[in-house]
C-alpha cells in the first residue's frame, strides 16, 4: 500500500509537471526530467506491485489463477494505452497527460481509503481484516443452492421425482 501511494502520488505530480512544461511554462528539459522521474516512480510501485500484491492477497491455491488474470489485465491495459495515446496526443495536445493524471489521482485515493496494508501480514490475517471491514454487509436468508436455478437442474429434479413416484407405484 505504501509503495502504491508513493508511486501514484509521484507519477501524478510528474504528469502535472509534464502538462505545465508542454504548455510552455517550463523549458522542455523539465518535461524530459519529469518523464524520467515518472518512470522511476512507476518502477518503485505500480510497475512491480501488481505482480507482488497478488501473492500477498490470495491464498496459495488461488495465486496462479489470480496472477494469470492480473498479468492478462496488465497487458490489456498496456495495449489500450499504447493504442489510445496517439489519439489523445492529437486531440488533447499538451493536455494529453491529464487523463493519466486523473487515473493516478483516483488510484491514490483508492489506495489511501480502501486498499489494506499487506506488508508483514499473512493472507489469513489479511482475510480476517477484510472480513471485519466488510462485516456490515450481510445477506439475510440467502441460500446459494436455491438462489441458483439452472433449468437443466430443475428438469433433472422433476425427472428424478417422476422416477421415484413410478417406483413407489410399482411396489
Amino acid at each position: 500500500r505504501t509503495l502504491i501511494l508513493w508511486s501514484s502520488g509521484g507519477m501524478f505530480l510528474c504528469c502535472v509537471v509534464i502538462v505545465v512544461s508542454l504548455l510552455g511554462y517550463f523549458q522542455n528539459i523539465v518535461a524530459l526530467l519529469a518523464v524520467n522521474v515518472y518512470v522511476t516512480f512507476f518502477e518503485i510501485g505500480l510497475g512491480p506491485i501488481p505482480s507482488l500484491i497478488v501473492a500477498e492477497m490470495f491464498d496459495a491455491k488461488y495465486v496462479t489463477t489470480a496472477m494469470a488474470a492480473c498479468s492478462q489485465l496488465n497487458w490489456v491495459c498496456n495495449f489500450v494505452v499504447g493504442f489510445v495515446f496517439p489519439y489523445l496526443n492529437e486531440y488533447l495536445g499538451p493536455y494529453s497527460f491529464v487523463p493519466f493524471a486523473m487515473v493516478l489521482a483516483l488510484t491514490f485515493i483508492f489506495a489511501a481509503l480502501k486498499l489494506p496494508e499487506t506488508q508483514g501480514t499473512t493472507p489469513e490475517e489479511l482475510m480476517d481484516q477484510l472480513v471485519k471491514k466488510n462485516s456490515s454487509v450481510v445477506y439475510y436468508n440467502m441460500n446459494i443452492q436455491e438462489a441458483h436455478n439452472n433449468p437443466i437442474d430443475t428438469e433433472w429434479k422433476i425427472a428424478m421425482e417422476q422416477l421415484k413416484e413410478e417406483d413407489e407405484e410399482s411396489q
